[in-house]
């Protein structure tokens, strides 16, 4: 390739990774405000320092939970579906292994799964309905497989459509 062909070809491959050659001199973009709640704290909006000169914008922060709020709400009587997320230990027959809930919406409530379960009865959990104060564990189409109350602080206990105990607590 002739020299004077090699030149502007390396000049523009390096020219490439410098970003947009366009922008050079302009002003910088604008900040975003970004909110994400926190699970169980409030969000508060305040503003962000103005970037060279610029206007404001805001920016959510979390906050911390007030200080009156139940440690346990399953404790003060007031249970709700963002209490049950998360990992468990569940335990039945002599057995435990850990239980997983979300609330991806699923077939019997919303979705949960099971780990390093060995018996069939917590291995079929695949999804969970907060329904009262009552915790039912379901299997696949729906079909409930264990029905639990809260015993106090991240405990609950119950019994499994087979008469078994079942408990799953933090």
């Amino acid at each position: 390739m002739p020299v004077n062909r090699f030149v502007p070809v390396a000049l523009a491959v390096a020219l490439a990774g410098c970003g947009s050659i366009g922008s050079v001199g302009s002003p910088p973009p604008a900040q975003v405000a970004v909110t994400v709640p926190p699970p169980g704290g409030a969000v508060i909006a305040e503003p962000l320092p103005p970037a060279s000169g610029a206007g404001t914008a805001t920016v959510a922060t979390n906050a911390p939970p007030a200080a009156d709020a139940p440690a346990a709400p399953a404790a003060s009587g007031s249970l709700g579906r963002t209490d049950l997320l998360g990992g468990w230990t569940i335990a039945s027959s002599g057995e435990s292994c850990q239980l997983f809930m979300t609330l991806t919406s699923w077939t019997g409530g919303y979705r949960a799964s099971t780990r390093g379960c060995s018996s069939d009865t917590l291995k079929s959990i695949s999804a969970w309905n907060l329904q009262g104060q009552q915790v039912v564990l379901a299997g696949q189409g729906g079909s409930p497989v264990a029905r639990l109350q809260s015993s106090g602080g991240s405990r609950f206990d119950g019994a499994t459509e087979g008469g078994g105990s079942v408990a799953f607590y933090r």
